[in-house]
């Protein structure tokens, strides 16, 4: 077994980046997550208020609580995912509770000029549950990931003898080529199984008949919301929230090809992110009729400034082919193995606009429509010490969009005690049309990548009102398509795996009001 030691790649990876903007997307957006109620009304709320998750959404409107509140909520996500690889389709998906949201406003009447209460608040919500597993398999078409090493080498021409892990220092080679010499994959000089001779430093690949992919993914992202709002003459109602984020993600993922004489190679990665970072919340609910219900709100979040880590480390397992006999090398396996590498770097996401609009008809009927956008071209990332990366920030800007987001949601209640609930919750696609993943960097070797198309949210749900006790249940369907490539080729047109995620989603929350 052959083993490189990264921590001495820290010079190659200063020219470049040593992710791609398919891991930090992840950390984007808000998602639709938090109370039942919440949950129910398909996340519209900002100009309703009187709801622990609008917090994190539209912090006036803590502003809109006449009495004190505490709740925890928790839920079920059944996921259920499609992936159809050239004909071949694969079923996987997983099961998850998660404690999703606790929190508590306190209520404190102040009856003083214009002020008639000054409220705070605390609440812990799971921003992304990022739990996940997926799986794709079929007939590969004759597209090898051996291929995408060789155009790693960015056209320079190379010879095998330099391709070896005592020139680790060269700055000719990213790692996954690397991997992929001292794995045994790479060859030159030999008569290829068409028969046709391969000139001196031309790699060799073989042809795929079939492919496979699995990947599993754990952990997420939460935020602590701390809130201070005001209501001024129940008029204008003001709101700061400040949020703390915690990162906890993890993934493991497999990628094999085989051919007619049985396995070619695998390649296993590793990878996780962890850290933590904030932001800042301000919003605005005005009741600008005084006789009318009718509330207009907005809301503006600052970027989410990341002190982050992650961890990447790999193995590849080659099983080399003789391409003059057309027969399985008699080798056993060779193994190539990296250490852990670790990069600490910054990342600030991009702003949040929120605008929306309410109206109640009476006690009987609730109405809440809003506007979200986010521009996530506009992320940007650096090494710890101010070191930019500029090609991190180019990627974004080729390869993610501006993001809108459509929320509708409305409640109408039954008596006094039973309520029934029903939203509908549109964000648009993050990535642009011809996005890819180009592995820019030297220590990254996790070709794979999504692009994600848009996503559609239905919830209903129903909830029932004591004199102090209260429960919410609500249900979501999450219904995204997305792209799924295992490899990027910039010469020939890599197939796609067409994939269809659905989540259910089951939550429940319970609370008292006093």
């Amino acid at each position: 077994m052959r083993k490189y030691i990264l921590a001495l790649l820290v010079t190659v990876a200063l020219g470049a980046s040593a992710q791609s903007t398919y891991e930090v997307s992840r950390l984007l957006g808000t998602g639709l997550s938090g109370t039942a109620r919440f949950i129910g009304m398909g996340g519209s709320m900002s100009a309703l208020g009187a709801d622990l998750s609008v917090l994190g959404v539209n912090p006036a409107g803590a502003a809109l609580y006449r009495s004190s509140d505490i709740s925890i909520t928790g839920s079920l996500v059944t996921q259920n995912i499609t992936s159809d690889y050239q004909g071949t389709k694969e079923k996987s998906g997983k099961n998850s509770f998660s404690l999703d949201n606790v929190g508590a406003v306190l209520a404190y009447r102040a009856a003083s000029g214009n002020l008639e209460y000054l409220n705070v608040g605390f609440n812990y919500k799971r921003k992304h549950n990022l739990a996940r597993e997926f799986s794709m398999a079929g007939a590969s078409g004759g597209y090898s990931q051996m291929y995408q090493m060789q155009q790693l080498y960015f056209g320079k021409p190379f010879d095998i003898t330099e391709m070896s892990y005592k020139n680790y220092t060269s700055l000719s080679y990213p790692w996954l080529a690397l991997l992929a010499a001292d794995g045994g994959l790479l060859y030159e000089g030999y008569v290829n199984d068409k028969g046709e001779i391969c000139e001196q430093g031309e790699l060799l690949y073989p042809d795929p008949t079939s492919a496979l992919y699995y990947s599993e993914e754990r952990g997420g992202v939460d935020v602590v919301d701390l809130n201070v709002a005001l209501n001024l003459s129940d008029r204008v109602y003001l709101g700061l929230t400040v949020g703390a984020h915690y990162v906890d993600y993890s993934r493991s993922s497999y990628y094999g090809e085989d051919d007619s004489y049985g396995p070619i190679y695998t390649l296993n990665n590793w990878y996780d992110t962890r850290g933590e970072g904030i932001d800042f919340k301000l919003g605005i609910i005005v009741r600008p009729f005084y006789y009318s219900s009718f509330r207009i709100a907005a809301s503006v979040h600052s970027p989410t400034w990341y002190s982050l880590t992650d961890r990447m480390s790999a193995v590849i397992q080659g099983q080399p082919t003789d391409f003059t006999t057309g027969t399985m090398d008699t080798r056993s396996y060779d193994y190539a193995y990296g250490d852990d590498y670790y990069i600490d770097y910054e990342l600030a996401t991009p702003w949040v606009f929120n605008v929306g609009a309410a109206y109640t008809f009476g006690t009987t009927l609730a109405l809440n429509a809003e506007y979200e956008y986010c521009d996530y071209s506009t992320a940007s990332m650096e090494y710890k010490g101010g070191y930019r990366m500029s090609a991190m920030d180019d990627e974004f800007e080729s390869n993610l969009k501006a993001v809108h987001s459509f929320r509708v949601g409305a409640e109408y209640m039954i008596d006094r005690n039973f309520s029934l609930r029903c939203g509908y919750n549109y964000t648009s696609a993050p990535y642009k049309e011809d996005a890819s993943k180009y592995m820019l960097s030297y220590v990254d070797t996790n070709t794979e990548y999504t692009n994600r198309y848009a996503t559609n949210n239905y919830t209903a749900g129903f909830g029932y009102r004591g004199k102090s006790f209260y429960f919410d249940v609500a249900y979501m369907r999450t219904v995204q398509d997305a792209d799924f490539y295992p490899f990027y080729d910039a010469e020939y047109v890599n197939p796609a795996a067409s994939v269809e995620d659905t989540r259910d989603k089951f939550v429940v929350t319970l609370g008292m009001r006093f």
